[in-house]
């Protein structure tokens, strides 16, 4: 496939960032609380605050590979928005035990312990180069297939791979770059 550098306001540089729920609690096995993060991510990108050019979301996690004019800051939104509606979900559900084990975690934070879903992460990486942003776009994608969940990108649900295929995706990415 060929790929064109993006244009336009969200032309930065695309970045590779890890989100991780706290004490890698498996919220997103459940397709509720998948659909809020996958809800604040198209609002992001709706408002042209993100660019998202891949992702997976795992039961704790997000890989994400993103541009905006200030990546860390659109992901510090991200969880700010994310984490009192996940929280408050599951505390309604039948996910109580999961919101017990993110209390226990939350105790253990330095910062406004009772409003932190995500772990204090590294800053996002920048992508230096075509090979690069290549290999990461084949991690995220690969990531459900190497951990056993489905035999071909494309089958993971949560993952941008489907929009790569020419498949309707759960999320619009921007495929060329």
């Amino acid at each position: 496939m060929t790929h064109h550098h993006a244009k336009g306001p969200q032309a930065a540089h695309p970045q590779f960032a890890a989100c991780t729920v706290l004490g890698h609690t498996p919220i997103f096995s459940r397709p509720e609380p998948a659909q809020k993060v996958l809800d604040v991510l198209r609002g992001l990108t709706e408002a042209k605050r993100l660019t998202v050019y891949a992702y997976v979301l795992l039961e704790d996690n997000l890989y994400l590979l993103a541009s905006a004019v200030d990546l860390a800051k659109e992901i510090q939104h991200f969880q700010a928005a994310t984490a009192p509606e996940l929280l408050r979900l599951l505390d309604a559900s039948d996910m109580s035990g999961m919101a017990k084990r993110i209390r226990r975690c939350q105790e253990k934070q330095k910062t406004d312990p009772a409003a932190q879903l995500w772990q204090d992460g590294p800053s996002p990486e920048i992508i230096k180069g075509h090979e690069m942003m290549q290999a990461k776009i084949d991690f995220i994608h690969q990531y459900p297939v190497k951990r056993g969940y489905v035999a071909e990108a494309a089958l993971y649900r949560y993952s941008s791979a489907r929009n790569y295929a020419g498949q309707p995706g759960l999320l619009p990415v921007t495929t060329e770059w």
